[in-house]
């Protein structure tokens, strides 16, 4: 399959839309409408942000979002009819994608905005066939150009296809189930391709009551596939989503939807999509119903399933939260397809983790399907996505709540991935590589113990090489070493360390001193 995003460009009213649209679901790829999206991140009309903000404003949004864009793969894009006037990105496009113009004469462009007066700012400004004609130069560059101003947009879809030589996706729909149980609870974990789109069929709920609550770019990919009942919540992307202040804003949103104990919440996203949606989930009216829906690899085999909630404080990440366990999630592997490679990597972090410390036999399994990760197969995908959600399951339900000591071999890795996260401020590494980096350090750590043989330290490394984790910028043992004292394993100030051994899962040691992994990390340092 064709990782490349396909951008369609063209002047207003030409049919990308529509064109989008159609050519996403013949070909299975998700689509966007960076006119849409601009208009959910401003909370805003594009009228109303040009008669407000100014154009200016409106063209470093768009800048924004295509350099956002251009890390996604697998998906069609349909462009605002002035970025390919910006020649830079007109460029990016070009090198990192296919650039389909849809071309359009003017008389059909006053034939089909006729009725969309006021909705078009720039035509209050400018005589139409001025600006079709200073637009022009901008289209002329593209790896297709298509007139579509006498052809349906079945035909326009078919001769794209054409062009790019993909077959569509014939994969359909396919599910397995899991089941996380607790003491007082149990959920299914739904795990599958396609099923996005039909798991509230299946579930006997009143969606009616139900908020959808996902960020700015997950939303336009793939909010349009679940009943929306009240509506859509935007959260900002990343770890920003997690503020207090938006907490709070979601609140609102639920106080305004009448969203009452009997309402769900349905969280379409990543980790702290997930996180923040989970923790108003267990706080409103005391706690109401959540749905995860998770869209990354990192949510959908670690933070979806469990029910850790919290959002970031000031002084420190995930310092405010709950348990609230779903009652479902759902983990389509088929939104996998469009993650970026370092997003992508994230969550092999975690998935390399569960492989030292968990099931070393994924190891191999690991070794054996590396051309089929790198490519995203679907299968292989939904295989891998469901051994390690196995294992998150199991040990979730013996320690729902990390009481019992089992649920804290979950963070192997994390000690150091922490403190290399708190000391480059959250800026610098991203979490899982900073975990990979972590497991590294203590895979090694316990090779030079004894507990762990040389031949499963190899084989760790080796996937940590493939899979092109990073190994720098290092911040000195100084900076990391507050973080470190600071993590919340640390029992009564006792230092506790996750430490993966041979032939079983993971142990947590209570006798080792920091300066073990101060002479690990300085030693790979060099």
């Amino acid at each position: 399959m064709n990782r490349r995003n396909v951008y369609l460009g063209g002047f207003m009213a030409a049919g990308k839309t529509s064109v989008g649209k159609a050519l996403s679901e013949h070909l299975g790829l998700a689509f966007v409408d960076t006119d849409q999206v601009i208009e959910e991140r401003a909370g805003k009309s594009i009228s109303r942000i040009f008669s407000e903000e100014g154009e200016s404003f409106f063209r470093a949004m768009e800048r924004e979002l295509i350099e956002e864009l251009l890390q996604v793969r697998n998906a069609v894009i349909s462009l605002g009819g002035g970025i390919l006037a910006d020649k830079e990105l007109r460029r990016k496009i070009m090198e990192r994608g296919t650039l389909v113009v849809l071309s359009v004469t003017p008389d059909t462009v006053i034939e089909r905005v006729r009725s969309q007066k006021g909705q078009r700012p720039l035509l209050e400004k400018e005589n139409l066939r001025s600006l079709w004609e200073k637009r022009g130069p901008a289209y002329r560059e593209a790896h297709l150009h298509i007139s579509t101003d006498e052809i349906s947009v079945d035909t326009i879809s078919r001769e794209i296809e054409r062009y790019l030589e993909i077959l569509p996706e014939k994969a359909g729909s396919s599910s397995r189930c899991l089941e996380c149980r607790t003491r007082d609870y149990s959920y299914p974990l739904i795990i599958g391709k396609g099923i996005l789109g039909t798991f509230q069929d299946d579930l006997e709920r009143d969606w009616s009551s139900s908020l959808v609550v996902s960020d700015t770019l997950t939303g336009a990919l793939y909010g349009d596939l679940i009943e929306q009942g009240r509506g859509v919540h935007i959260l900002p992307r990343g770890e920003e989503a997690k503020s207090q202040e938006n907490l709070f804003r979601l609140f609102s949103s639920l106080h305004e939807k009448d969203i009452d104990r009997e309402g769900t919440l349905v969280a379409l996203g990543g980790g702290t999509v997930g996180d923040v949606t989970g923790f108003a989930a267990a706080t409103w009216m005391r706690g109401i119903g959540l749905v995860q829906c998770p869209t990354t690899l990192l949510a959908q085999v670690d933070s979806a399933i469990g029910g850790k909630t919290a959002i970031n404080m000031p002084y420190g990440k995930n310092l405010v939260g709950a348990f609230h366990q779903p009652m479902l999630v759902v983990a389509d592997v088929t939104c996998l397809k469009t993650l970026p490679e370092e997003e992508f990597r994230q969550g092999m972090g975690e998935v390399l983790k569960y492989a030292l410390g968990e099931d070393q036999s994924l190891l191999d399994w690991l070794g054996s399907n590396l051309v089929g990760i790198k490519d995203r197969d679907l299968d292989v995908l939904e295989d891998m996505v469901a051994r390690c959600a196995r294992i998150k399951a199991e040990i979730v339900s013996s320690d729902e709540k990390e009481k019992r000591g089992l649920r804290a071999r979950l963070n192997l890795g994390h000690t150091v991935g922490h403190a290399l996260e708190g000391a480059s401020s959250y800026q610098g590494w991203k979490h899982g590589d900073a975990v990979a980096y972590g497991t590294l350090i203590m895979s090694r750590l316990s090779m030079e113990r004894g507990t762990l043989d040389q031949e499963l330290n190899e084989k760790f490394s080796f996937l940590f090489r493939e899979f092109n984790f990073p190994t720098e910028p290092l911040p000195s043992w100084e900076k990391i070493l507050p973080f470190i004292r600071k993590d919340k394993k640390f029992h009564s100030s006792r230092e506790r360390f996750i430490l993966p051994v041979t032939g079983e899962p993971s142990i947590v040691v209570e006798d080792m001193a920091i300066s073990e992994i101060q002479g690990i990390y300085e030693k790979v340092m060099k």
